[in-house]
């Protein structure tokens, strides 16, 4: 089984590691990758705008994404019975170019991620605008430009979890 950057939008999807692991032939392999920038400026600033009191009223009901940390997932997915390896890498993406103004390229980002909920959210055009103008003014402070383009840190975590054959003794150790 493999995912790849959707666990995150599925509320609760550790509770469904029992099944999918049962579901798994001895030797199977679950692995899937999830962003782990959620304590990042780009995600912590959107949650902050969303709940001033201008927005909060007209972005209610947002589905956040939502993961959990590597040791986490290395703990949960060992208990089943899985040998287990978990790593996180936060890439530093060199975003070039001007982007929509305020915000650059790294509102341009968050139009195709993290954004998309809110901004469904928005039905009203000017309302969408005003939201967008004033994200877009927060991320520019977060994410100043360099000569070189805006660097965007992005933290993802990976964990490949591979189904233990009964008899063979703990993950990780020996028959």
């Amino acid at each position: 089984m493999l995912s790849n950057a959707a666990l995150q939008w599925v509320p609760g999807h550790t509770a469904l590691f029992p099944g999918w692991i049962d579901a798994l032939p001895e030797g199977g392999v679950l692995a899937f990758q999830v962003p782990g920038n959620f304590g990042a400026p780009s995600h912590t600033l959107l949650g902050e705008l969303r709940a001033t009191p201008r927005w909060s009223g007209l972005i209610t009901d947002v589905q956040v994404p939502a993961v959990h940390e590597p040791g986490d997932y290395l703990r949960r997915l060992a208990d089943l019975g899985c040998a287990v390896d978990v790593w996180e890498t936060t890439y530093h993406q060199l975003l070039t170019g001007t982007g929509r103004s305020p915000g650059g390229p790294v509102l341009d980002w968050m139009l195709g991620t993290g954004l998309r909920p809110a901004l469904a959210a928005l039905t009203d055009p000017a309302d969408r605008e005003r939201f967008l103008d004033e994200y877009g003014a927060l991320l520019e402070q977060a994410y100043p430009a360099t000569p070189h383009g805006t660097v965007l840190p992005y933290r993802r975590i990976f964990v490949v979890a591979t189904k233990v054959a009964t008899g063979s003794g703990s993950p990780g150790t020996a028959a």
